[in-house]
């Protein structure tokens, strides 16, 4: 009877993952498959345990506020912060009135904006305003669009995803590409064609194999390891020399990876719970005075997710939302305050002159562990932290889709022992906040940036990049597969 209601159990939440009535199987993970995923397991917590925020001092990101470089005044706050609609973009203005905004816009960010000295500081910015506005003061008239295009052209050396000048994002065009014909193996630290096992593979285009190989799950829900790589290019095909310890070489192409999971989202959060086991499904971060309802039930049900042996959390559809959601998410599962693996930097309101105003500010800021110096609130080098888990196990699900807050999910549930994160790269929308928005005064475009800057290490999280799933799912039958890797290997 425990065993039928364990396949019951298990059914039930593949329904909910995928959408679909599962198949009933006749077979639990064997002995081979149980050892194989602890192996993967303690080689995911090895590696987990070793991150940690980059050591490195955050001063050389601190903008010199006292040189006689312009910063916004009086004036220039007195013109923001004005509510943005759409139907105010004028459809074209005056050169005039363009430079005066360009002139505007490159104060607020050497004032404001938390990455201006990590893109290089006064020496790309001014470059880069001097080319505008040369490029402007050649006509009476700039048409917004043409105006709007100038602004993106000349700032392409910014890679933030959350800065947004008319609603046009400054994201790098990266895109994960793949191939799945053929599958290759893993012995200790070599690696091999399936079909040919006695012929080690020495280098992948130059590199060690295991840059471009990576631990997937293939169309029979079975772990293996296909090529992966996160590429910034308009091409839709690369192709990788593979060198062998035979001296045989071999080329392999590699295409842009399918990963649609094409998910009708009909709830924002959902908790559904069977025995042992959990399905989190969270498409939002939510926001306590925009969807304050699930906020509250997701941190309720946090006291029943602790005694849970394992935990799905399916991010695929989250694209972001509050960030203390999950400060305040991971208090109440470990009892301690998380300690994510970067480094802040924020810059202090320089509008704000209120004391009072001032001082709610440093509270807040001290409330998350930042410290204040100056014009900036920081914390460098939190502590390292890796916390026990027991027997429990989490597994993450995350897309392309997985951005900003729902990456900071992704990031802080590493620091918790038997996590398992499966999909694709996530998005790549952490290195800043979107702090601010609001019209730019004269054009009427939509502005969007952020005071912050969250520091990694380069080679765990790269903006546009995203964090890399400790299994990769591509490819067609996303779900299907899904399913049968916990049905060999988890239950």
């Amino acid at each position: 009877m425990l065993k039928a209601n364990k396949k019951l159990i298990i059914i039930l939440i593949f329904t909910l993952i995928t959408g679909q009535i599962s198949i009933p199987f006749s077979a639990y993970a064997g002995a081979d498959e149980k050892q194989e995923i602890y192996k993967i397991m303690q080689e995911i917590n090895q590696k987990n345990q070793e991150l940690d925020a980059p050591s490195g001092s955050l001063k050389k990101f601190c903008y010199n506020y006292k040189n006689d470089k312009r910063k916004l005044d009086k004036k220039d706050t007195s013109i923001m912060w004005k509510d943005y609609d759409r139907k105010n973009i004028k459809k074209r203005i005056s050169t005039v009135s363009a430079k005066k905004e360009v002139k505007w816009l490159f104060r607020l960010l050497r004032s404001q904006y938390g990455l201006y000295t990590y893109y290089g500081g006064d020496k790309k910015f001014v470059k880069a305003k001097k080319a505008i506005l040369k490029e402007i003061d050649k006509k009476d008239y700039i048409k917004v669009k043409k105006y709007q295009r100038l602004l993106h052209k000349h700032l392409s050396f910014i890679t933030d995803s959350h800065l947004a000048i008319g609603e046009e994002l400054f994201m790098a065009d990266v895109r994960l590409f793949s191939n799945e014909s053929i599958k290759y193996i893993k012995d200790n630290t070599h690696f091999y064609k399936e079909e040919n096992p006695d012929d080690e593979i020495i280098s992948i285009n130059g590199h060690k194999p295991d840059v471009y190989l990576k631990r997937a799950i293939d169309e029979d829900g079975r772990l293996t390891y296909f090529p992966y790589a996160m590429l910034e290019q308009k091409e839709n095909i690369c192709s990788y020399n593979i060198q062998y310890q035979s001296g045989k070489t071999e080329s392999i192409t590699l295409k842009p990876a399918r990963y649609s999971y094409k998910k009708t989202i009909k709830r924002f959060y959902g908790y559904d719970k069977y025995d042992d086991l959990a399905y989190v499904e969270m498409n939002q971060a939510y926001m306590d005075w925009e969807t304050p309802k699930e906020r509250k039930r997701f941190l309720k049900d946090v006291k029943d997710m602790k005694k849970k042996k394992q935990l799905v959390f399916d991010l695929r559809n989250n694209t972001g939302g509050d960030g203390s959601l999950i400060d305040e998410w991971f208090k109440k599962y470990t009892k301690k305050s998380l300690l994510p693996n970067y480094s802040t930097l924020r810059i202090r309101p320089i509008w704000i002159s209120n004391k009072k105003e001032l001082k709610e500010m440093d509270d807040f800021a001290k409330s998350y562990g930042l410290k204040r110096n100056g014009k900036y609130y920081y914390c460098q080098d939190p502590k390292h932290q890796y916390l026990e888990n027991g027997d429990k196990q989490i597994f993450v699900l995350t897309s392309r889709m997985t951005s900003s807050a729902a990456e900071a999910m992704t990031d802080a549930l590493k620091n918790i022992k038997n996590v398992v994160t499966i999909g694709t790269n996530t998005g790549g929308v952490l290195i800043n906040m979107a702090n601010y928005s609001m019209a730019m005064p004269y054009s009427g475009l939509f502005l969007q940036f952020g005071a912050c800057l969250q520091y990694f290490d380069s080679s765990y999280f790269k903006e546009s990049y995203g964090i890399e799933p400790d299994i990769y799912l591509t490819g067609k039958n996303l779900n299907k597969r899904l399913e049968k890797f916990f049905k060999i290997y988890v239950k």
